[in-house]
């Protein structure tokens, strides 16, 4: 009986041994059916209260670098977001402007050379008429020398009326009211004209037209 209780007690010695092991490696041998077997235990747990501290910092400090480390991350992500976005939206707007401009010169090319503001003036000096010649008209006196064909009886009032008009624009110069009256006098020459078209050579005709037109444009000049 009593080599049965110093039996136990030696047992509860060695668990209580076994429970106060300080180290972190525990080697268990076990007898098995083929032989010992070596099994390892591994204590990951702090031993000691300061041990136990800086651990749990050690974790605080290293959740804080990550937390840090992913806040810069994130800004970094959204900052090239950002530029990528401003990139695309300036690579559409050079596009949108790159295609207009083709648009516009292929428009022009299918219209093809637009007039300068050059060409512009010597159309509108081509399409005036010519002035009279020192021979048809004396700017000094304002004396008309009229053609052939308007000499006849059925133009005298008009000619009468232009002689005067011409001759107070050399001497004097004439009002509005007189250029007037000397585009009605000359419009009606030209009707009058036109109505002997087919009794006309066309030569003298032609000349007698153009005549009362360069007269026309005289009286909107003025004297000299």
């Amino acid at each position: 009986m009593l080599t049965f209780l110093n039996t136990q007690e030696e047992d509860m010695r060695a668990k209580i041994s076994l429970m106060r092991v300080p180290a972190c490696l525990l080697l268990l041998a076990c007898w098995g059916a083929s032989g010992p077997v070596l099994a390892q235990v591994i204590y990951n747990n702090a031993s000691t209260a300061g041990e136990g501290y800086s651990r749990g910092l050690g974790n605080v400090i290293s959740a804080k670098g990550d937390y840090n480390l992913n806040t810069s991350q994130a800004a970094i992500n959204m900052t090239q977001a950002q530029s990528n976005e401003i990139q695309n939206r300036q690579q559409w707007t050079n596009a949108y402007f790159d295609m207009r401009k083709v648009n516009r010169a292929n428009r022009a090319e299918e219209r093809g050379r637009q007039p300068t503001m050059e060409d512009a003036v010597r159309y509108a000096q081509m399409g005036k008429p010519k002035r009279l010649s020192p021979s048809e008209m004396d700017n000094i006196t304002g004396k008309i020398t009229w053609p052939k064909l308007l000499r006849i009886d059925q133009f005298e009032d008009q000619r009468a009326k232009l002689d005067e008009l011409f001759e107070k624009r050399a001497r004097y110069g004439i009002t509005f009211e007189d250029q007037m009256a000397l585009r009605e006098a000359t419009n009606d020459m030209v009707a009058e004209l036109k109505t002997k078209i087919r009794d006309l050579p066309p030569y003298d005709y032609a000349n007698a037209k153009r005549f009362l037109e360069s007269l026309a444009y005289e009286g909107q000049l003025p004297a000299g």
